[in-house]
């Protein structure tokens, strides 16, 4: 028991000692995030990415409200010109709003892949993007989003369809009206 207990200890501290992954949050408007579009009316297109990456892991995630509900689709690539060396990167996972991307690999490069994921109105969204680079990684990535129409709610369907039964019922009624004439 007391080995079992000096090696959780061990652990513990060997992995508190290890160094921290670089997290970084980036909004529109930094370099490595630019915006196109109006946020508030319409479709919305984005660029972001990092080079230059320092070895080590990383996390950066980049927080957006864009202030209409609707649809964001979006891509991430990396590439190298050899694997191991300094512009090597791997990245380990892309997620929109907790919603991963899927990965491919072609060759050197790997590609993310994500369709139609909801975007709340005027709530901070997110993309997070985690990988490790071997010194001077890059990636690069686009983002779309086109507004949803709004869709009625349950109430509204409901007296929308009593409204147009009401007007068929009123057209029949005129109908048999029509038929029955006096001389």
């Amino acid at each position: 028991m007391k080995r079992l207990l000096l090696s959780t200890m061990a652990f513990a501290s060997a992995f508190a000692m290890a160094p921290a992954a670089h997290a970084v949050d980036y909004v529109p408007g930094n370099p490595e995030f630019t915006v196109e579009g109006n946020i508030n009316n319409g479709t919305v297109s984005a660029d972001f990415g990092r080079s230059g990456i320092a070895a080590g892991a990383f996390q950066d995630t980049f927080n957006f409200i864009i202030d209409q509900a609707g649809l964001a689709s979006g891509t991430l690539s990396t590439s190298t010109t050899r694997f191991n060396s300094p512009t090597d990167l791997d990245i380990l996972s892309v997620f929109i709003n907790g919603f991963e991307a899927t990965k491919t690999i072609v060759g050197k490069a790997e590609f993310f892949e994500i369709n139609n994921v909801a975007i709340a109105a005027g709530a901070t969204n997110q993309i997070v993007v985690t990988g490790t680079s071997r010194g001077n990684g890059s990636y690069a990535g686009t983002a779309t989003f086109e507004p949803t129409a709004a869709v009625p709610e349950a109430g509204t369907w409901a007296l929308m369809l009593f409204g147009i039964g009401g007007i068929g019922a009123s057209m029949r009624v005129r109908r048999r009206q029509a038929k029955i004439a006096f001389a």
